[in-house]
């Protein structure tokens, strides 16, 4: 068990080291929750850092190489591995249970920035939210542990609320990487073309295209608020972090119109404190 145990350690660490909103919220968990979930945030942090940080074929190596860690967590020997992460994941995998699909949804979500592809529609957006946030939503919820199976369609529906949301604020750094996720039919409104937001994107009018994404982040917000009531009670200040924060970054950035290009926002790590303090408070009080 003493590897086990550091095999989350070190999850732990790599997940603090990010310097992820996500860390604090997975703080809120009983031990073995928080330490599943270090293991699978560190797990798609692999996956997202295979092609954030590395290009064609060598970005291909790395994502294989994460699929691989999977694998070999699902493997007879996982307990054996010299990877802490595989450790680490293939405790997590047996004690909550935790599904194939969303794993594979994952890195299949990850192959389709490998080819640089562009969105025609919201829908087809949405579909790859689906799969590179929606598949981790649902892990979360089976670790959190649910009273009813409609956990699983609303943590996706909050996983693709909280990867627009990232699009909105990366615009600036993903256009640099040579991506352009808003779909076609948002940038036509805004008399916008691919080759112009690409060529040029310091001088586009994106504020409507950006405001436009975020009503459909919204929405989304909204219909993943029937999910607290359905998770398990010694999880929810955790999800309630995450929400919180996420929602708290797409409230500002709709504050200052949606100028993500000439500034960065976040959520500073003094709000997210105060965030902490009053979920805590709110359950400690009823």
């Amino acid at each position: 068990m003493h590897r086990v145990e550091d095999a989350y350690q070190a999850c732990a660490r790599q997940v603090h080291q990010a310097g992820s909103s996500f860390y604090y919220g997975i703080r809120l968990l009983p031990l073995a929750k928080r330490n599943a979930l270090y293991a699978v945030y560190a797990w798609s942090r692999l996956c997202d850092d295979a092609v954030d940080d590395y290009e064609g074929d060598e970005a291909e190596r790395h994502l294989q190489a994460a699929a691989d860690v999977y694998d070999d967590a699902l493997s007879e020997g996982w307990a054996e591995l010299d990877d802490p992460l595989g450790v680490a994941m293939g405790d997590a995998i047996r004690r909550f249970h935790l599904s194939d699909a969303p794993f594979r949804g994952l890195i299949e979500g990850m192959k389709m920035d490998l080819t640089a592809r562009r969105y025609d529609t919201f829908a087809d957006l949405e579909d790859y939210c689906r799969h590179v946030a929606g598949t981790v939503g649902v892990l979360c919820v089976e670790i959190f542990g649910f009273k009813d199976t409609r956990a699983r369609t609303l943590a996706i529906q909050l996983g693709i609320a909280l990867q627009l949301t990232n699009i909105i604020r990366d615009l600036r750094e993903d256009v640099g990487r040579g991506r352009l996720y808003l779909p076609r039919e948002a940038l036509q409104t805004a008399g916008i073309t691919p080759e112009e937001a690409m060529a040029r994107p310091n001088a586009l009018p994106w504020a409507n295209t950006l405001a436009r994404l975020g009503e459909r982040a919204q929405d989304y917000y909204r219909a993943a608020l029937e999910l607290f009531d359905l998770i398990e009670p010694d999880s929810q200040a955790c999800l309630q972090l995450l929400y919180g924060v996420y929602f708290r970054l797409l409230q500002k950035m709709e504050k200052i119109g949606y100028d993500v290009w000439t500034r960065r926002v976040r959520v500073s790590r003094h709000e997210q404190l105060g965030m902490i303090g009053r979920v805590l408070w709110h359950q400690a009080n009823g």
